[in-house]
């Protein structure tokens, strides 16, 4: 697809005439363009411009404009466009034919003789060509909750930022699929998601307090279309081009292909078709070169969407810079600990662990492993104990599946009393209740030790706490170890074959200064010792005893991936100065990795903290949540995982600087020699407040913290 370029009569001249003939042209681009326009995916020689229009009477009735200028007195390209109703008056277009490094303005005009709407007028920016030297400077931002919070972030990112920043990198979470989660949503009269379309929606809560997902398409997008209609927002994609990638939010908070996690495999939570719509609303929405036909216009077809989807893709900006955008969701496997894994089950049993481990270092850590029946065999043998187990067991099932009948809950229970069994969790039954246990002493000497999913931290039946969340580190690394082998590396293949080998490609190939790999999700482990010396003697006394060892906080992230994770790390420190910036997880943090490698995790645009997640999660625990000044301990954790870091026993990557409060955004600066970043943040309590009429205010709750990167090594530069 070619422009129209000078010789042409632009089509200013032509509005110029209509407006001498028949009268003014009508500039309503709220009420026609009510979410604005965006420009993405700058390359040297096009761009990706995107509106919407309202109220569509005349589907060949639009047009868009291009300019040298903001007053549009240098139109240098203009282009008929089509409203396909299909796509809910959405319109993309790739202009190509552009010079490299240039700004140019665009506008959308639609109707026609009098009555014309011309939407905001917005500014975009394509890429330096491959062997310019010139510096580039960007910022990085995601996770933009909409509900009971405002963007200020944003705001401070336009106040301190004009032509120096050249475009923004969006690493997810551009919107979030629920309206409500009391778990992390707060609605207000003003900041809220309304569904339409609530019989497409999916439900959860009753009454008063429902709140609903995304599920169907008109769902999906009005979480855009509302999101769309923040001032702040469309002011950013007025002013800058975005490059922008999905996380899970844009489909289902936690999902890996197309299963989502709401009710924790109580359900089979597979849904092609629902990741098929909610791609159709992004592909629709976000100027991203995917979902465009042959001639540069929108056109999605199945072809595009999953499991077809391709939004990996890379950039180049001049000499100094190769951005590389991936996709940690849409080929993942599952979980490795699935949230309905039964905790009395054996995941790892002992001929595996001595294999793993090698017989001496087995036998020196055998104690430390659990005496485990098959208790197929054992029922055969000695049906009273397995009935015994299915009648104790079955109460916990009905305690966590109110309603259910009791007939059901015993045919479930013994369906998880099959293969290898925890002779810990049979003893925790028989104590529950009110019996004796019965594995004691030498009856237990000579059976076989093997790797129970209660000692991974899974503890109830279906729950994301010891599956997504909080997991006991030693147990998972034994347990992803010997899911890694078993499986050839299928367990852990999170990139697809495609997409890593287009990966390693590109970075061998590259010659540019600095290549930076965008991540969805964090690559930083973020583990918590509480039997570090310098943490455990001050403890309540309360903190459970099986918790006084080391944590994993998240492995949705890249922390439930540990292998997949090495040899990625192991890749990208093969080529120097690779930097990878994330996100995700809601807070800052700035890690060494080794051999050079070096990773910035941005805070939030608006949601809640890491902090706020991790105490809100210990609070709604029966248990935890009863541990006494549990608000307080939650506030150490940022310096604990800090210092969990340091210890290359747990970890060999160092986290330098982190916060777990913090909301804001990150600015990156490349140059021949170094990459400069800047943190700009606040508390991400300040969210909550609308600033947007008094925009002086963010200039003081905001601060920045600087590091730089030079022959692999980050430094603090304002200390």
């Amino acid at each position: 697809m070619k422009l129209q370029l000078r010789g042409l009569i632009s089509f200013s001249i032509l509005c110029g005439l209509i407006l001498c003939i028949a009268g003014p042209v009508l500039a309503t681009g709220t009420e026609r363009f009510p979410q604005s326009v965006a420009s993405g995916d700058p390359q040297s020689d096009s761009v990706v411009l995107w509106t919407r229009v309202a109220d569509v009477v005349m589907e060949d009735a639009l047009v868009v404009e291009m300019a040298l200028d903001a007053d549009f007195t240098d139109v240098i390209a203009t282009r008929n466009l089509l409203v396909d109703d299909r796509f809910d008056g959405s319109v993309k277009v790739l202009m190509d034919g552009l010079e490299p490094y240039t700004d140019y303005w665009y506008r959308f005009v639609y109707g026609s003789g009098a009555a014309m709407d011309i939407s905001t007028v917005g500014r975009t920016r394509t890429a330096p060509s491959a062997d310019d030297p010139r510096p580039m400077k960007f910022a990085v931002v995601y996770g933009q909750d909409f509900t009971g919070r405002y963007y200020n972030s944003y705001l401070k990112l336009l106040r301190d930022h004009g032509d120096d920043l050249d475009f923004i990198v969006h690493v997810g979470d551009y919107v979030y699929e629920t309206t409500g989660d009391p778990t992390f949503q707060d609605p207000t009269s003003e900041r809220k998601i309304e569904f339409d379309d609530t019989e497409g929606a999916i439900a959860f809560g009753s009454g008063d307090a429902t709140y609903y997902a995304a599920s169907s398409l008109a769902n999906y997008r009005t979480l855009y279309r509302t999101f769309r209609s923040d001032p702040m927002l469309q002011e950013v994609h007025e002013r800058w081009p975005m490059v922008v990638i999905w996380d899970d939010h844009e489909f289902s908070d936690d999902c890996w292909g197309a299963t989502a996690t709401y009710f924790d495999e109580k359900i089979d939570e597979t849904d092609v078709e629902r990741r098929r719509r909610s791609e159709q609303a992004f592909f629709e929405w976000i100027p991203i070169s995917a979902g465009l036909g042959e001639d540069g216009t929108l056109a999605i077809d199945d072809s595009m969407l999953y499991p077809n989807s391709v939004i990996y893709r890379d950039f180049r900006f001049g000499a100094h810079l190769a951005l590389a955008m991936t996709d940690y969701r849409t080929y993942r496997p599952d979980h490795l600990v699935a949230e309905d894994a039964f905790p009395g089950a054996v995941a790892v049993d002992e001929p595996t662990l001595r294999q793993m481990l090698g017989d001496a270092t087995f036998e020196a850590l055998k104690d430390g492993f659990d005496p485990y029946i098959n208790m197929d065999v054992v029922a055969a043998n000695l049906p009273i104990l397995k009935q015994t187990c299915s009648l104790i067991l079955a109460e916990l099932v009905a305690m966590e599946n109110p309603g259910i009948e009791s007939t059901e809950a015993v045919a479930y229970a013994n369906s998880l009393l099959t293969g290898n069994i925890s002779t810990f969790y049979i003893n925790s039954l028989f104590e529950a209740g009110g019996l004796t246990p019965v594995f004691v002493g030498e009856i237990v000497t000579q059976m076989e030790h093997g790797l129970p999913y209660v000692f991974v931290g899974k503890t109830s039946l279906n729950d994301s706490l010891g599956s997504r969340y909080m997991l006991l580190k030693q147990g998972f690394d034994l347990l992803a170890g010997a899911r890694f082998v078993e499986s050839g590396g299928a367990a852990q293949d999170v990139y697809g074959a495609a997409q890593l080998g287009w990966l390693a490609s590109l970075l061998i190939r590259s010659d540019a200064t600095w290549n930076v790999v965008a991540s969805s999700t964090s690559m930083t482990p973020m583990v918590l010792d509480f039997s570090h010396p310098a943490v455990a003697p001050g403890l309540p006394p309360e903190f459970p005893q099986e918790l006084r060892t080391q944590i994993l906080v998240n492995v949705d992230q890249w922390d439930g991936f540990p292998q997949s994770r090495e040899t990625l790390q192991w890749i990208f420190s093969s080529r120097p100065n690779t930097v990878v910036i994330s996100g995700d997880i809601h807070s800052w943090f700035v890690t060494d990795h080794q051999n050079g490698l070096i990773e910035f995790t941005a805070p939030a645009i608006s949601s809640e903290s890491l902090e706020e997640m991790i105490l809100g999660t210990l609070q709604s625990h029966p248990i935890l949540g009863q541990i006494p000044g549990l608000e307080q301990l939650v506030a150490t954790f940022g310096p604990l995982m800090q210092l969990t870091s340091l210890d290359d026993t747990i970890t060999p990557s160092d986290i330098v600087d982190l916060d777990l409060r913090a909301g804001g955004y990150m600015v990156v600066d490349v140059n021949a020699d170094t990459m400069t970043t800047t943190m700009v943040y606040t508390g991400s309590e300040e969210a909550r407040n609308n600033y947007y009429e008094t925009p002086e205010i963010v200039d003081d709750i905001f601060q920045m913290r600087t590091f730089r990167v030079e022959g692999g090594q980050v430094t603090l530069v304002d200390p």
